[in-house]
């Protein structure tokens, strides 16, 4: 992708001269041009007629200079707004002005590469992939394995939504919180409202996850808003996010029960992960779970089955346990991470190089890009 042409309109030379001297010795010098205003007036000129004639591809500025910019719907320009709080507004991407510079200039970039014609997907998909993260049992790890196939999805360039359909957000550990941002439950407000099902980019309502590289929903204060959420509502908020275009994955981490959502996850899922634990419960509710799915969905089970991905999950050597059916086939092997029982930083479960080395597999099966087979596992 060539270098993003990008506008800074701020009325604070203080603010702009550490920014620009901060991308002049970053890895991001040779990706983003940026050229600066700090007064509305010589900002409405260029806009108006830029210098070499070419439009910018963004503008990231505050209010003031978006509040006299006349031309800006017609111009088509990536907006990002700078305020101090994050704040929203219809047409632009929030953005909080205080934040590490590196965070800011990752947003810009994602967001403008997610943007701009040719260059919106990396892989030549049509459609969004939408991979569901379940298990018949809790404590699968289902969470861990989501986010880090995000961070490996997300840092070999595709772009990836993460959606944790969970009662309890397990994921809330690694996730950041952004004052007046609403997100989810905005979103689940708009939907049953304004009949918003049709999204031109869902940036109003996520925010960027830098540790694992994918758009999120700030988990939800009220964690009933999702746990009364019904299959109809669950189903639409992923056809929703895959609507908008953006994301070559979106990756959905749900309920070991089987509730609505989970149900929906099931049926709306372009892939399946199907965690399993090496011990006699696990493989046994997973084999309860699968009956009670083919009594209850006996026209889908077939197809279910088709795009499920069996991993076992936490292995710590040798497996011991015997698949719940004979002639099932064993996709993929996840290590068990001794070190993270003993872990006081959340973020040290992403950067296991053993589990990302295995991670990475997994998702290159998902993918179908240059697959690579995995090992039959060694039975006891």
């Amino acid at each position: 992708m060539k270098a993003l042409r990008v506008v800074l309109a701020v009325q604070s030379r203080e603010y702009i001269e550490p920014l620009l001297d901060y991308l002049h010795g970053s890895e991001y010098a040779k990706r983003i041009r940026v050229t600066a205003f700090s007064q509305p007036d010589a900002f409405y000129q260029y806009m108006r007629e830029p210098i070499d004639g070419k439009m910018p591809d963004a503008v990231v500025g505050e209010a003031v200079f978006f509040e006299g910019w006349r031309q800006r719907e017609e111009s088509r320009v990536s907006c990002f707004l700078l305020s101090e709080e994050g704040r929203s507004e219809p047409g632009v991407v929030p953005l909080r002005k205080y934040q590490p510079v590196s965070h800011l200039l990752e947003t810009i970039w994602d967001e403008c590469r997610r943007r701009l014609d040719g260059d919106i997907r990396m892989s030549s998909r049509e459609e969004t992939m939408v991979v569901g993260f379940v298990s018949a049992s809790g404590g699968a790890g289902k969470t861990t394995a989501a986010l880090n196939a995000a961070k490996q999805l997300g840092g070999a360039g595709y772009s990836v939504f993460y959606l944790n359909m969970e009662t309890a957000d397990s994921s809330s550990l690694f996730t950041p919180t952004v004052e007046g941002m609403t997100g989810l439950s905005r979103l689940l407000y708009d939907m049953k409202t304004q009949g918003t099902y049709d999204l031109g980019s869902a940036a109003a309502y996520s925010i960027r996850q830098h540790d694992f590289k994918a758009d999120i929903f700030q988990p939800l204060a009220n964690r009933k808003e999702i746990a009364e959420m019904s299959y109809t509502e669950s189903c639409e908020l992923i056809h929703v996010l895959a609507r908008t275009g953006q994301y070559d994955v979106i990756i959905v981490d749900t309920d070991a029960e089987l509730n609505a959502r989970t149900e929906a996850v099931l049926k709306t899922g372009s892939r399946l992960i199907w965690l399993l634990s090496d011990d006699l419960i696990s493989m046994h509710k997973c084999r309860l779970r699968l009956n009670q799915l083919q009594i209850s969905n006996k026209d889908g089970y077939d197809m279910l089955l088709d795009k499920t991905l069996f991993v076992l999950n936490r292995c710590a050597g040798e497996q011991v346990n015997d698949l719940p059916y004979e002639g099932m086939t064993l996709h993929g092997i996840l290590p068990y991470i001794p070190s993270w029982k003993q872990m006081d930083r959340e973020e040290l479960m992403l950067n296991s190089p053993i589990y990302q080395r295995e991670i990475r597999k997994l998702c290159r099966m998902l993918l179908n890009e240059d697959a690579v087979a995995l090992e039959e596992p060694v039975r006891a």
